[in-house]
């Protein structure tokens, strides 16, 4: 643009300095897309960024002297994995984005918090996708994280709308909510005005508030100015706290070639709230998308909105790109073949992966809840399939997402009353099903990504390609794994594990491995302890390193894990004034959730001593896992809910907890 030229400086202990290349290539990136994407331009000479390896944060944002845990900073093959690369590339823009959206134009007051943080980190996502030609793949991260942390958020007694109207302490701002949510409202507007709408609307806020503080009000009211439109129903996100559903129903008129699609939306506001809802529609004979993404605008309790001019029937493919932050419910029920077909057939690659979750989710409760599923196991077994060998998908990671189950968590926002050890049980036994079935195609499919990896030479690369294929190898390997019920089985996986850790030439691989092999027993027993020492030697005492060595163990699945925890804890190479170390193993443990939340309530027993000596030490990192661990009791049965009640009491003291 100006022509400015920009001194890069980045500073950490000396060990660290081979490790930042990768960062200050990612800010490179960050600089030169912010001024492509949105005409903003550095406006120092300078800009510095400090490496800390003891910090309670990820970053922060201070101008022109950004300080990192050393976590989200320091990247290289043989101590970072994919997902570690891409966490430094996201939050080094991230925090670079907040020169302007933070720094330049910031907040009057701190209730608006996510005028910064929401749109920086819509910004971060849409760098991240970009960047990368990868924008399907981010977006499934990114609603990953959605509805896990932000959605059991809003399900739980700390939920509160994006624009909080009042807080305790300001530390309680820092949310999944007003972040991850706050993200999804932004994304909104750049979904109802288009891109190139977005992109006149932040014009405007910019001219309009260049060193100013500002609020969530100004902001919409220049995306409405910009582009000529009244957002003013579309406000009443900001004070909604909880998570919207949309239930919808379909009709077709043979006759007419008219297809009806009734959405109906109910939420804690007082009145409708403004949901886009992004739709396509696939013929139901032949697969071909026979009316393209539409954005249909829901304003009322119930809307119906029609499709003309159709040959035959259709199934709908409705919340394309996670277009709101909605949870979507079928009035009629769900259909498991409907399903099925949107997650073989779809043309939205999103939706594609959102329609096999689904369709696994049915399977996995009904396995849960001991209901005959005959006949939601074999969509499932279909899909897979079909996933597997299908050669229109040209995304590696798109295939490898598709064939994943969702996450324990994910799950567990599907059922009212949480059984974490039942949803693992569940889980598993469906895991192992399609692993059984598919087992000579996911050898196949294992071995060709293997030789495809080894024709590619030794030299590491963080391409979409490269990423693709270490994802689905170890999709691959996972379920490869997950067969070992009989002494051979157990051989068999521990071999073919030891020799993916033992044959790794990055991180990314060495890990995936080794977190199979943590959990190994019986026959993989001498494996498992082999790997244990293996991967502590070669660690070297790298701070990063270290800390994966003691979150896989902590999340391991076995039944002495508790007791594992506790010897972890008192390793030479543990500390609680290190809140890397600290979060490596006491919250890898509580998002072990069948452990953690075993039926002896010995894992929350654990965790209230751990917390009582943390408090004294950090009471910031002591609190947050507090929080994602014990203050949603009311969501499990009245067991669990007594003892992780009991804890919350123990560690507030006199004070009543009493919601």
């Amino acid at each position: 643009m100006s022509g400015r030229i920009v001194s890069l400086r980045f500073y950490s202990e000396h060990a660290n300095v081979s490790k930042l290349h990768y960062a200050v290539e990612s800010l490179q990136r960050a600089m030169k897309w912010d001024e492509d994407t949105f005409g903003l331009e550095y406006d120092l000479d300078l800009f510095h960024v400090v490496a800390v390896e003891s910090f309670n944060m990820g970053a922060m944002e201070n101008k022109s002297l950004n300080v990192f845990n050393i976590s989200c900073v320091l990247a290289d093959p043989v101590t970072s994995t994919d997902a570690n690369y891409q966490r430094v590339e996201g939050i080094i823009g991230h925090e670079y984005f907040h020169n302007w959206t933070g720094n330049r134009v910031t907040c009057r007051d701190w209730f608006q918090l996510t005028l910064k943080e929401g749109l920086t980190v819509f910004r971060d996502q849409q760098f991240s996708g970009q960047v990368n030609n990868s924008t399907a793949v981010k977006r499934i991260q990114d609603v990953l994280v959605v509805r896990g942390r932000q959605f059991q958020e809003d399900a739980g007694p700390m939920t509160h709308p994006i624009r909080p109207e009042s807080y305790v302490a300001m530390d309680n701002f820092y949310t999944a909510t007003v972040y991850r949510k706050g993200a999804e409202i932004i994304r909104m507007y750049d979904t109802i005005l288009t891109s190139e709408g977005f992109r006149k609307g932040m014009d405007l806020y910019f001219k309009r508030h260049d060193g100013c503080a500002v609020t969530c009000d100004d902001f919409l009211a220049a995306m409405a100015d910009a582009n000529g439109v009244d957002l003013s129903q579309f406000a009443r996100w900001y004070s909604t706290s909880g998570t919207p559903t949309v239930s919808y129903s379909s009709t077709f008129d043979a006759v007419k070639g008219v297809f009806r699609l009734t959405l109906s939306q109910s939420s804690r506001s007082e009145e409708p709230l403004f949901i886009p809802v992004s739709v396509g529609l696939l013929d139901k004979e032949t697969g071909e998308e026979v009316v393209p993404t539409k954005i249909l605008e829901l304003k009322e309790g119930t809307q119906i909105f029609e499709f003309p001019g159709l040959r035959g029937d259709v199934v709908p493919s409705i919340l394309r790109n996670f277009s709101a932050p909605v949870k979507l419910v079928p009035l009629a029920g769900v259909d498991e073949y409907e399903l099925a077909f949107l997650a073989s057939r779809d043309t939205d690659g999103f939706n594609r992966w959102d329609s096999a979750q689904r369709l696994y989710t049915c399977a996995i409760l009904k396995v849960m809840n001991k209901e005959d599923c005959d006949e939601t196991i074999n969509p499932v077994l279909e899909t897979f399939g079909r996933t597997l060998k299908d050669t229109t998908i040209s995304d590696d990671s798109i295939r490898a997402y598709t064939l994943t189950l969702p996450g324990e968590s994910t799950l567990a926002e599907s059922v009212t009353v949480i059984d974490p050890p039942a949803i693992h049980s569940a889980r598993k036994q469906v895991k192992i099903e399609i692993a059984r079935k598919f087992k000579d195609e996911i050898t196949l499919c294992y071995q060709k990504l293997t030789a495809a990896i080894e024709a590619d030479g030794t030299e590491f690369k963080v391409d979409g390609t490269s990423v693709g294929r270490r994802r689905l190898r170890n999709v691959c390997l996972g379920y490869l794994c997950s067969i070992a019920e009989t002494p051979d089985e157990q051989r068999a996986a521990a071999a073919l594990a030891t020799n993916h850790f033992q044959s790794a030439t990055g991180m990314t691989d060495k890990l995936a491995a080794f977190n199979h092999l943590v959990s190994m027993c019986g026959e993989g027993e001498s494996a498992r302890e082999a790997a244990i020492h293996k991967f502590y030697d070669d660690a070297a005492g790298d701070p990063l390193v270290l800390d994966k060595w003691f979150a896989s163990q902590a999340s391991a699945e076995l039944p002495d894990v508790l007791d594992r925890v506790k010897k972890l804890v008192s390793h030479p190479d543990f500390s609680l004034e290190k809140p890397n170390r600290c979060r490596s193993v006491i919250l890898s443990f509580t998002m072990n959730e069948a452990a953690f939340h075993d039926a002896s309530g010995k894992g929350y027993e654990f965790l209230g001593d751990i917390l009582e000596k943390l408090d004294k030490v950090n009471p910031k990192v002591a609190a947050r896992t507090t929080a994602s661990s014990l203050i949603g009791w009311k969501r499990y049965n009245e067991d669990r809910a007594v003892m992780m009640k009991a804890q919350l009491e123990r560690l507030k003291g006199d004070v009543s907890c009493e919601q």
